[in-house]
């Protein structure tokens, strides 16, 4: 069976001369991208880096991500990728419940490894990686790296030993420690295995037709499933070409689009709203794009319908998660009729909504009826196979071979998925259950309203009072304004209606493009403290 290690072999050897990868000034094909990827494990197994060890990567995306990512698997050591704007404290935090071994870490971030190296005496190996990024990316290094810590390139120009048996991988084996964003607490671990990984870019591949003439455009961060399992290693297994931007700009992704003729392109619905309504949107040639692919949010349908008819007329809307990447997909051709579902399950995907009760010591099986809002449980191969360190957390969402998703999901007379949001962000107001969702949708049609995020805010009269944070399109819109169009609208009750309004530049999102809505609630009581209301 597959593994990542076959999996990238066979496109070598297959596809040895084709592009594979483009970053700033690096441009490798397939066989010059192999030779540093086993440069770079013989260099990891000569410092002491066995199979099974973790290998925490700290660094921003750029060709050196995709690298380290790669050599590890190809070493049978476990990946445990990053979010590299991570404070010290959270990145300790990941190192020490991984067990990492070794760290790969970005040049701009001495200063932050500086003090995670403090608290962890017994991390030993360091790799610093510099001058990856490139187009004023990379932040300027604090300085020279310890004398123990080694230099990323050094080490693979460096090795002797590149064709050097590497030890059997098998699909059972672990591939990463993938973290969840903490949207709910502490992170956990995902245990990623060859085979989950395999299965998720199988599954990609199949769902988005993918080939060996396709150039991906890269902008998602690798540390994510979205960016890596769901993204980089489909189009890697086709033998695709890789651009990578280390970082995302809307003017930028524009122009990378025409002058590397993109023609896929992965991309949360803030940033195509953000290209789409960006002054250079009509000056850029986008005319190469065949698809794109987004999730995590809603787009109105006034901006979906701009975006098929002058950006790309090929539309994926997905629905994924750290421990089930890619489990329901919203194909194009339902992109406008069925738009805010997140489509049917996936070829690999078996998909129900059950129901939604915490107080159960076993979870509940029973399907809900049509139309009804319940918890949405996945089974299939790309599951992860438990939390790392975490029986407790295994427990409760691993059971019989169902992975029970926390998210709240009902299902339509056509068999299409409809998210509401998560089981802990559902208000109770005056004893009603009100989903964030179903306001946000209405929110959503409101004329000069861009993004909308609702939750559910302390109130002593209704225990919670639903409250919306807005984005406006439109600077004139008020609050008043968008009261009065929840008031008119058909499609919420009175006690669903937002009780206030609340302004704002930008909405906290995690790297899937999931609002941060305990960063909104946070902000909400930070003012109450401020004007003692």
């Amino acid at each position: 069976m597959l593994t990542i290690t076959s999996l990238f072999e066979n496109t070598v050897a297959k596809y040895p001369d084709r592009l594979a990868l483009v970053c700033a000034d690096a441009r490798l094909t397939y066989a010059q991208w192999d030779v540093r990827v086993r440069g770079l494990a013989q260099a990891l197994f000569d410092l002491g880096v066995r199979q099974t060890d973790r290998v925490a990567i700290f660094q921003k995306t750029s060709d050196a991500t995709a690298t380290a990512y790669l050599a590890c698997q190809l070493l049978g050591a476990i990946a445990v990728p990053m979010n590299y704007r991570m404070s010290a404290n959270d990145a300790a935090f990941i190192i020490r419940d991984a067990g990492a071994r070794a760290l790969i870490y970005d040049d701009s971030m001495q200063a932050v490894v500086a003090k995670v190296e403090q608290g962890l005496p017994d991390l030993r190996i360091y790799v610093r990686v510099t001058g990856h990024g490139g187009h004023g990316d990379e932040l300027p290094g604090d300085g020279d790296a310890p004398s123990h810590h080694h230099d990323f390139d050094s080490l693979i120009d460096g090795t002797r030993h590149r064709d050097a048996p590497l030890p059997p991988v098998t699909p059972e084996d672990i591939s990463a420690l993938v973290y969840t964003s903490g949207t709910t607490g502490r992170p956990k671990g995902a245990i990623h295995t060859h085979g989950n990984d395999v299965a998720i870019a199988t599954n990609c591949v199949m769902e988005y037709s993918l080939t060996s003439t396709d150039s991906a455009l890269h902008i998602a961060p690798l540390y994510h499933v979205g960016g890596m399992q769901a993204y980089f290693m489909p189009h890697l297994m086709v033998g695709a070409a890789n651009i990578v931007l280390p970082r995302y700009d809307p003017e930028r992704t524009l122009a990378a689009i025409g002058e590397h003729r993109i023609t896929t392109l992965f991309a949360v619905p803030t940033q195509i709203q953000d290209m789409l309504f960006h002054p250079s949107f009509a000056r850029t040639d986008h005319s190469s794009l065949r698809m794109i692919t987004t999730g995590g949010a809603a787009i109105p349908a006034a901006a979906m319908q701009r975006v098929i008819d002058e950006f790309c007329p090929n539309v994926y809307n997905g629905y994924g998660m750290t421990e089930a990447s890619l489990t329901l997909l919203l194909h194009p051709r339902d992109a406008l009729s069925r738009l805010g579902s997140c489509g049917k399950p996936t070829l690999i995907s078996t998909c129900r909504v059950v129901t939604n009760d915490t107080e159960r010591v076993v979870p509940s099986t029973e399907s809900v009826a049509p139309g009804e809002v319940g918890q949405l449980i996945v089974r299939g191969p790309q599951l992860a196979r438990a939390y790392w360190n975490n029986p407790v957390e295994t427990a409760k969402k691993f059971r019989d071979g169902w992975l029970y998703t926390g998210d709240l999901f009902s299902v339509d007379a056509g068999g299409y998925f409809h998210f509401h949001g998560r089981a802990d962000d559902m208000i109770v107001s005056g004893g009603e259950n009100i989903y964030p969702r179903e306001v946000e949708e209405v929110l959503y049609h409101c004329p000069g309203v861009q993004e909308a995020a609702v939750i559910g805010v302390p109130d002593p009269k209704w225990g919670q009072a639903v409250t919306a944070f807005v984005v406006r399109s439109d600077a004139q819109l008020t609050e008043d304004a968008v009261i009065a169009f929840c008031k008119a609208s058909d499609d919420l009750a009175p006690y669903k209606r937002p009780k206030k309004i609340l302004f704002v530049d930008r909405l906290p999102l995690n790297p899937s493009g999931k609002v941060l809505r305990r960063e909104l609630a946070a902000s909400v009581a930070e003012e109450l403290l401020r004007t003692g209301t």
